[in-house]
């Protein structure tokens, strides 16, 4: 086993044991010293198992793959979240859907990376797609030949070794929203889209799957109190959800108002016994008649941590926000300038007490 010439090739040859079988391959080069560190990686490449022969994944196509990516993933995971994968993986498809998967390499998926970042937005006229759009539909890749690899299908997965896109630099800077922006935003808000709000505002939830799409025997009138069974995102999240006297009471006061048969506390106008669909829209045309500038209506759950972060510990705001890690408290904090500017003075006055350090 070793290196070697060939008659009638310019290239230095190498040979060695993989499967059990004496290999002969062309290195490609004629340099002495480059062929006998390829020969090296190779034989690394057979000892840490990471070189085989016959890869399964030579016979498999990507959207094979794709099937049995959704036989095992699909299972253990939420109708919207499938919803949500279905969309990435036809992307996928329409580009990989001929490559065997052995055939998919980083170089391939940076392609695919850049192609649909230059792609044209449908929700967006004039702009093209979103580095988040497209980060989301690599994960997706890198989970789907996460799979391939833990079956020996490949020998890793080289989406792995691809850069996403810095998602921070598309997305506008977070803002706090204040009492009169607040108080604006509720006078001009249709009745609904009001009640949806102090809810969101008051309990800290997520804008549709406990927001509008929340049904009224989910409500616990005696212990004033949600409760969101299993259908939810993590299991910390299927925890009761306490209403404040506040929530409680215009939660009350608009199904006194609504008197409808629907289950659904914010019915579908269009669709009856459906929830309403989506309140983009509404919420747009209602922070321009109030004069707020635009942000996202999921924002609200920002702000319910930003100002319970003001009285209560981080174990209480874990619980409340029914995070599964303290630690992710710190993406829904907003500003905290006041907060910090409060803690500095008193900081300033434990150390220098009341003596005056500037003349």
């Amino acid at each position: 086993m070793g290196l070697y010439k060939k008659r009638r090739s310019p290239y230095w040859w190498m040979t060695y044991m993989a499967d059990g079988e004496q290999v002969f391959e062309s290195t490609g080069t004629t340099s002495k010293s480059l062929a006998t560190r390829i020969w090296r990686k190779r034989e690394n490449e057979v000892a840490s198992g990471k070189f085989k022969l016959d890869w399964p994944g030579e016979r498999i196509a990507f959207e094979e793959m794709c099937k049995e990516f959704e036989k095992s993933h699909f299972a253990a995971i939420s109708e919207n979240t499938i919803k949500g994968y279905q969309a990435y993986l036809k992307h996928l498809k329409a580009f990989f859907g001929e490559h065997v998967l052995t055939r998919i390499t980083a170089k391939l998926v940076e392609e695919y990376r850049d192609h649909r970042r230059q792609q044209p937005s449908i929700r967006r006229k004039g702009r093209t797609l979103k580095g988040a759009t497209v980060n989301r539909e690599l994960e997706c890749l890198t989970c789907l030949l996460d799979l391939a690899a833990q079956r020996k299908y490949i020998p890793e997965n080289p989406a792995r070794a691809v850069k996403h896109f810095n998602e921070l630099r598309e997305r506008p800077a977070k803002q706090m929203l204040t009492l009169e922006q607040e108080n604006r935003i509720l006078s001009v808000a249709p009745p609904y889209l009001r009640v949806g709000i102090i809810l969101l505002v008051q309990t800290g939830g997520r804008t549709y799957t406990e927001g509008f799409r929340l049904r009224w025997d989910q409500v616990d009138w005696t212990n004033r109190l949600i409760h969101f069974g299993n259908d939810v995102k993590t299991p910390g999240s299927s925890e009761p959800l306490p209403l404040t006297d506040l929530a409680f009471r215009v939660l009350q006061k608009w199904k006194d108002e609504s008197r409808s048969d629907s289950p659904y506390i914010f019915p579908s106008l269009r669709k009856p016994g459906a929830p309403v669909g989506t309140v983009k829209t509404t919420w747009h045309s209602t922070l321009k008649r109030a004069g707020v500038p635009h942000f996202p209506i999921y924002n609200l759950r920002h702000a319910f941590c930003t100002r319970l972060s003001w009285v209560a510990p981080d174990a209480v705001i874990e619980r409340a926000m029914r995070h599964t890690s303290p630690e992710t408290k710190r993406i829904y904090q907003l500003s905290m300038v006041e907060q910090v500017r409060e803690a500095m003075e008193k900081a300033n006055e434990r150390v220098y007490g009341g003596r005056v350090t500037v003349h």
